[in-house]
C-alpha cells in the first residue's frame, strides 16, 4: 500500500496516515512516498515496513551502511547531515512546547565527525556475534561505520574464537589502544596483541597499560566500568557549552552530580575556586581522583556514593552541574535542589523527555538557555545542555 510520510516522531520514524489511521514507518523520512506493508496493528496506530521508496524526499541521502535496513542503530543515516541536525532541533523544540509550553530557540552544535566517532560498542552473542536489529533479532556484521577501523579489526578477530560461553563483548577505544570487556568466558591469548587491557567477568586478565583519552589538555584515565561520553571528537564542544553557560569565576564553588571519571569537574576546574564531584561507581571515582592527581588539579574533590543519599549534606555551593543517566533525576534529588536554591544550575541531558520532566519539577528554577549538541550522528539521540537560574527572590 502507498503512503506519504508527512512528519517524523521523536525516535526518527516516519509518520503518515491511511484511512485516517496513523502509520509509523521506521527508516522513512518526511517527504518520502513509500510502498509499505503493515508490520504490527494496534487500535490507534499501525507500524509499517517499507517495501520500496516510490518517491524520495529531498532530505534523503544514500546510506553508506549495508546493514541499514535491518540494524537498529543508525536509524536516521538516510538523512543528509544538515537535516539530521534540523530533525534533532525540531524534536527538542517540539518536546519543550508540548510538555512545558515553552518556545525555545536552541544553540546548535554539530559533531566534528559524522562517522567513526564512537569510543564504545557492545556486541551481543546469539549463535554469532553482532548487533541488535530493528526488530530485536541479531544482525551479524563485518564492520560498523560508527567505530574506527581498529575496533572493527578486533571485532573480526574475536569472531574467529570459540564464543559458546560468551554473552556480551564490549570494546572501548582510548587514545592509546583498545580495552576489551567480556561477559562470559573465552580464550583471549590470540587477541591480546590487539588490546591494552582485557577484562573478563569484572576481572582483569590482561593488561599492557592503562587507557586514556585527552580532551583538550586534560588526560583522562579510563577503567573497564567507567562512563565516558561516547563521541570523543565532540566532547570539548559539549563541555565548552557548560563553560559558556557557567560564566565561572574564581570565587565559584561548583557541585558536579553524576560526575563519572571527573570529566566535567576537571575540565572546568581551572575556571573556579573548587569542584565537588559525586558518583556511585567506585571505579569511576578512583579514576576521577587519579585523573585529578595526574593532571595536577588540586581544587577538585570526589565522593563515591548514591547522589540521592549524599546530596543533602553535599550541596553547599554556587553552581550546580548535573549529568544524570537517561532516567534523569530522582524525586529526592529534585526536592533537595529546590530546597537549597543554588543560584545557577546547568543540566546536561541525553534524553530531552526526562529533561523537560525534571525542569517542570524544578519549580524554583527558570530555563534561560539551551543548546542542542550532536553527540550521536546517524541516530535519533540528542544531547542537550540547559542553563537554569533560581527564580527565588
Amino acid at each position: 500500500m502507498e503512503i506519504k510520510i508527512t512528519s517524523m516522531d521523536h525516535k526518527g520514524n516516519g509518520i503518515g496516515k491511511l484511512d485516517n489511521k496513523v502509520i509509523f514507518v521506521p527508516k522513512s523520512i518526511t517527504g518520502d512516498v513509500c510502498d509499505i506493508d503493515i508490520y504490527k496493528s494496534y487500535k490507534k496506530y499501525d507500524i509499517g515496513k517499507i517495501n520500496k521508496v516510490i518517491k524520495k524526499s529531498e532530505s534523503r541521502k544514500e546510506v553508506l551502511c549495508p546493514y541499514f535496513d535491518i540494524c537498529g542503530g543508525c536509524n536516521i543515516s538516510n538523512l543528509d547531515y544538515i537535516y539530521q541536525l534540523k530533525f534533532k532541533v525540531d524534536k527538542v523544540k517540539n518536546i519543550f512546547k508540548k510538555y512545558l509550553d515553552l518556545e525555545i530557540d536552541p544553540r546548535v552544535i554539530g559533531s566534528v565527525k559524522e562517522y567513526n566517532y564512537r569510543n564504545k560498542i557492545t556486541y551481543h552473542n546469539n549463535n554469532g556475534l553482532g548487533l541488535i536489529g530493528e526488530y530485536g533479532d541479531l544482525v551479524k556484521i563485518d564492520k560498523c561505520l560508527l567505530v574506527s577501523d581498529r575496533v572493527n579489526e578486533l571485532y573480526n578477530e574475536i569472531k574467529k574464537n570459540d564464543l559458546s560461553l560468551v554473552k556480551l563483548i564490549t570494546i572501548k577505544e582510548c587514545d592509546n589502544g583498545l580495552i576489551l570487556v567480556i561477559d562470559g568466558k573465552m580464550d583471549v591469548k590470540k587477541i591480546e596483541k590487539y588490546c591494552i587491557g582485557i577484562y573478563m567477568n569484572d576481572k582483569c586478565v590482561y593488561k599492557k597499560e592503562d587507557g586514556y583519552i585527552f580532551v583538550d589538555d586534560i588526560k583522562y584515565m579510563l577503567s573497564d566500568k567507567s562512563f565516558f561520553q561516547i563521541n570523543t571528537s565532540n566532547i570539548s564542544n559539549l563541555y565548552d557549552e557548560i563553560v559558556r553557560y557557567g560564566s565561572f569565576s574564581k570565587n565559584d564553588r561548583v557541585i558536579d552530580l553524576y560526575c563519572g571519571v571527573g570529566s566535567i569537574s576537571l575540565y572546568i576546574a581551572k575556571y573556579v575556586k573548587s569542584v565537588l564531584g559525586i558518583e556511585i561507581i567506585d571505579e569511576a571515582i578512583k579514576d576521577a581522583k587519579m585523573n585529578a592527581k595526574n593532571n595536577g588539579i588540586d581544587n577538585a574533590k570526589f565522593l563515591c556514593g548514591d547522589v540521592a543519599k549524599l546530596i543533602d549534606d553535599n550541596i553547599d555551593g554556587d553552581i550546580l552541574i548535573v549529568d544524570p543517566p537517561r532516567v534523569g533525576l530522582d524525586k529526592h534529588t529534585i526536592d533537595v535542589i529546590n530546597e537549597k536554591k543554588i543560584k545557577k544550575m546547568i543540566y546536561v541531558s541525553c534524553d530531552p523527555m526526562t529533561l523537560v520532566r525534571d525542569i517542570k519539577l524544578l519549580n524554583n528554577y527558570e530555563l534561560t538557555n539551551i543548546s542542542v549538541v550532536d553527540m550521536f550522528p546517524q541516530t535519533h539521540h540528542v544531547e542537550c545542555v540547559a542553563k537554569l537560574i533560581c527564580n527565588d527572590k
